[in-house]
């Protein structure tokens, strides 16, 4: 049967200890609700024994996978709901509909974000409206990825990317206003017209100059 999913132990890095308690109960949550998307559920395990050792290697995977968050989970269900298939899903699969494709939202994934964020702290102090932002979003995640992170070490950094990129990408799907990038202060004031103070300067060097010819 192709959809059922192979039940072979599986290694992994992560020991028990690491996993958070809520993570558990997220993910044992999770799996009522992924019984009731896929009614050919049972097909995939042979007893109550290897039910409960799939729900463990799927908690390991996704830790790894860095997707065991309310919001990501929840987009990976709402992903499952509209699967045509019967058949439970394999993890991968399952990672892959929690994994945001932030490109699809106009946004950086993960690795794009800390790269423009280091390229940034080189403005963020004294002339942050010099930076050349891409778009109205990546202004609101550097401007709050910094007022979360710019006393932090680049760990917690790191580890703040995926929480505020969730976040954005919320409020784009549900037509979020970001606020306007602010324009730089031009060098010169607004109302200055180059022509008129070149035309005014020459009439009072000519006036100065007549003045002297009387003299």
């Amino acid at each position: 049967m192709t959809n059922v999913i192979p039940m072979q132990a599986v290694k992994s890095a992560v020991k028990k200890s690491d996993i958070p308690d809520n993570a558990v109960r997220l993910i044992d949550r999770m799996f009522i609700r992924l019984k009731s998307i896929f009614p050919a559920w049972k097909q995939a395990f042979a007893s109550e024994v290897e039910y409960n050792e799939t729900k463990q290697v799927w908690l390991e995977e996704l830790f790894k996978a860095g997707v065991v968050e309310p919001m990501k989970l929840k987009h990976g269900l709402d992903l499952a709901a509209k699967s045509t298939s019967p058949f439970f899903p394999s993890v991968g699969q399952f990672i892959a509909w929690c994994s945001e494709d932030y490109h699809e939202l106009g946004l950086p994934n993960e690795a794009e974000l800390y790269q423009r964020y280091n390229t940034f702290l080189g403005y963020a102090r004294f002339n942050r409206d010099e930076f050349q932002y891409r778009s109205k979003v990546e202004f609101w995640l550097l401007k709050n990825l910094y007022e979360k992170c710019k006393k932090k070490s680049e760990e917690d950094t790191l580890k703040a990317i995926p929480k505020l990129l969730t976040e954005a990408a919320e409020k784009v799907r549900s037509n979020f206003p970001f606020e306007d990038i602010p324009k730089m202060i031009p060098e010169k004031p607004s109302f200055y017209d180059k022509a008129k103070a070149d035309k005014a300067r020459d009439s009072l060097m000519a006036m100065m100059k007549g003045k002297g010819a009387l003299q």
